[in-house]
């Protein structure tokens, strides 16, 4: 299947430094990609390469006018400090949305961060999204990975749980595990609980609880101001929607009995 990287600038090998790669691609409620791009803004990652790929579905994306076809993007920020670490920042308009397009989406891309940082890759740290019945007032972030030491590493922060069974579909749950069984770096995949509510296409306090966890990890210099924007919003939503179902409900007459067309 076709696929085309193209580099904004070059690396070299030697400059980078502890490389870690975070990946985020759109999926429930945006949690994912949510987060991964505001840990991109927070830092000023710089566009290091821009991936066109046709297992990518036939949407162009618009924004302020500006048109684009569908991409994969990562972004570059080398480390702060002498014992900081690089990041390389995976995010996307769509995931592939096929299995053999995220098998080969997955394969082309760690071969690829192999060549660019000589095999220096520390670890593929990919989030996303768990369905809960309950969420949480700071939702629980789930850990899994290829190697249980770094996963007992993550386990060690507030608000954690380790995964016990399941699937995680998409490039979500392949990308680091197929990074981590094929000698790559070991992959880490952290999901953070949220409700399936329909009027809910973004959940930030979810987005927030992965971003917490990732910053703590890293020591990432983080600026939460967006991130808070949009929780107020969500929750002045929620609480509208609360208000027009209550509202809904007062509106249907009690049982009136064996009569009554209301069961």
């Amino acid at each position: 299947m076709y696929i085309n990287i193209e580099k904004k600038f070059e690396l070299e090998t030697e400059s980078i430094n502890n490389p870690v790669v975070l990946i985020g691609w759109p999926g429930i409620a945006l949690v994912a990609k949510l987060a991964i791009t505001s840990i991109k803004d927070s830092i000023n990652a710089d566009e290091f390469m821009s991936i066109q790929y046709f297992d990518f579905p036939p949407k162009a994306t618009v924004e302020k006018g500006n048109l684009e076809s569908p991409t994969a993007k990562i972004y570059y920020k080398p480390r702060d400090n002498e014992n900081g670490n690089d990041f390389f920042i995976l995010t996307g308009s769509y995931q592939p949305q096929t299995p053999e397009g995220v098998f080969e989406f997955s394969k082309v891309f760690c071969e690829e961060m192999q060549k660019i940082t000589g095999g220096k890759i520390k670890m593929y740290v990919s989030t996303g999204a768990m369905i809960s019945d309950i969420v949480h007032d700071s939702p629980l972030v789930y850990v899994c990975g290829t190697d249980q030491d770094l996963v007992q590493s993550f386990l060690e922060f507030d608000n954690t749980k380790i995964y016990e069974g399941g699937y995680i579909s998409g490039a979500n749950g392949i990308l680091p595990a197929y990074a981590g069984t094929n000698n790559f770096a070991p992959g880490i995949c952290l999901l953070a609980e949220t409700l399936p509510l329909p009027m809910m296409t973004l959940d930030p306090r979810s987005s927030k609880a992965l971003v917490s966890l990732l910053k703590d990890y890293f020591s990432i210099e983080m600026d939460f101001s967006k991130l808070n924007e949009k929780i107020k919003e969500m929750e002045h939503i929620f609480e509208s929607f609360k208000k027009q179902a209550d509202h809904f409900m007062k509106q249907i007459p009690e049982d009136r009995g064996a009569d009554s067309y209301f069961r």
